[in-house]
């Protein structure tokens, strides 16, 4: 009787209602695979998320008991005094800039975040929601292969309905993939969080590297063809990381293995490193040792070695934003106006660092306020891991350590929705293990 009733907890209270169910799904997969320029401009861009957002909570405002049960849901989370502090920024970023998008923008975000926490826990379940956004990360794998091979990207060319920037993306004569989002870097962000998800074994609840071998290759492969020195350098820290948290069994497995992929790769280059395919796999290779060890290996490999200087000089100069005694730091100057200033000659325009981007946006608050958000997320997590020691918790940390990680680097880039899907699936996770401890506790289950 208790192991049937168990079964049944697992299964999400609200999971019959199918027009929300299904609303919840689209919200979860378009959230991953549509890219933000494809929707409907009325003024604004009506993107897949923002219309899923729409009918969700129009679905809430003609349910009351949904909507009052999402409310005390959402008064009650552990990030709502962050959120909320960065909120506030906003409002008054808005009114002193008249930037209505300053305010929207993060409302619209944060909604978001809430919408994907309630329905994940209570309509979707997070174990669907973990699956769902498994089966994405093999579309984008599959789909980023394609993409390099056709030198182009194929969102770009078939579902670019809204205005926007976005261009294909080449370095060093070879096409850079960047799958739904608008750069590479973005697509690349979104890798670093697929990696841990691909790592989940939710049936035995361990870390496990190669528990998707098939996939793990994919993404990977996917992470060499973004041409992201940063990516790949970060990618890699990463699966060291997922290495060490897995059990002792699974440790040594992932070492036998990562060593005999070594040895293949070290074959393929010695039988192929002339052609254009092993030059290509060693300018990745050499450019991430270039970066952290400042030698210039890459050029011998066809790497433009002056662009790739030229962009580590340039992020240098970026941190000096916060000196600039014309920039206010209290009131920042909203997501609308260009940005630009030149410093010791150096004309900046491309903010390639999401922190001093916040501080351009909405000053000092802004970007305290987000950082103390994402110190919340790591302290839950954290705790989360340490007391219910499950997969999920470990992975998201490491993959929310990870993104937060390489933004020093760059901007968002439209990218926090992704991160966003992570950590609402394990917030969803920690409120229905609180509740089965709960009802163990009463002896109701």
């Amino acid at each position: 009787m208790r192991e049937q009733s168990a079964y049944v907890a697992e299964e999400p209270e609200l999971r019959n209602l199918k027009v929300l169910f299904s609303l919840m799904v689209f919200l979860i997969i378009t959230d991953f695979v549509m890219p933000q320029y494809f929707g409907i401009h009325i003024g604004y861009d009506l993107t897949c998320t923002r219309l899923a957002d729409l009918l969700i909570v129009l679905y809430m405002f003609l349910n009351r008991k949904i909507l009052t049960h999402f409310g005390d849901m959402v008064i009650h989370h552990i990030f709502i005094i962050p959120f909320a502090i960065y909120l506030f920024v906003s409002i008054y970023t808005m009114v002193c800039r008249v930037d209505i998008n300053a305010f929207f923008l993060v409302f619209l975000e944060i909604l978001t975040f809430y919408i994907l926490v309630y329905g994940i826990r209570y309509i979707v379940g997070w174990k669907r929601a973990i699956k769902l956004s498994i089966g994405c990360a093999y579309f984008l794998g599959i789909y980023g292969l394609i993409e390099f091979f056709c030198g182009q990207s194929i969102f770009l060319k078939f579902f670019s309905t809204v205005p926007n920037s976005v261009a294909n993306s080449y370095r060093s004569g070879f096409y850079r993939i960047m799958g739904p989002c608008g750069h590479a870097l973005g697509y690349g962000l979104l890798l670093l969080l697929f990696i841990a998800l691909a790592c989940m074994d939710i049936e035995k609840d361990e870390v496990y590297l190669f528990k998707r071998p098939f996939l793990i290759g994919l993404l990977y492969v996917n992470v060499f063809l973004t041409g992201s020195r940063s990516t790949l350098g970060i990618a890699l820290i990463e699966m060291l990381l997922i290495v060490l948290i897995s059990g002792a069994k699974n440790i040594k497995k992932s070492c036998i293995i990562i060593f005999f992929l070594l040895v293949a790769l070290g074959g393929f280059l010695l039988l192929f490193g002339r052609t254009g395919i092993g030059r290509y796999v060693m300018m990745q290779i050499t450019s991430v040792m270039d970066q952290f060890l400042g030698t210039s290996y890459s050029g011998i490999f066809g790497a433009d070695t002056t662009t790739l200087d030229n962009s580590e000089e340039y992020r240098k100069y970026l941190p000096r934003i916060f000196q600039l005694d014309w920039l206010n730091p209290w009131i920042g100057r909203g997501v609308s106006r260009v940005f630009s200033a030149q410093i010791d000659g150096i004309y900046i325009k491309s903010i390639d660092n999401f922190y001093v981007s916040q501080y351009i946006k909405y000053g000092y608050p802004g970007m305290i306020a987000y950082i103390l958000f994402i110190v919340a997320a790591i302290v839950f997590l954290i705790r989360a891991a340490w007391k219910y020691h499950s997969c999920v918790f470990k992975l998201v940390l490491i993959a929310t350590v990870c993104y937060f990680f390489n933004l020093w680097w760059l901007d968002a880039l439209q990218t926090l929705k992704f991160e966003y899907v992570l950590l609402a699936i394990a917030c969803a996770c920690y409120m229905w293990k609180e509740q089965m401890m709960k009802c163990d506790n009463e002896q109701l289950c």
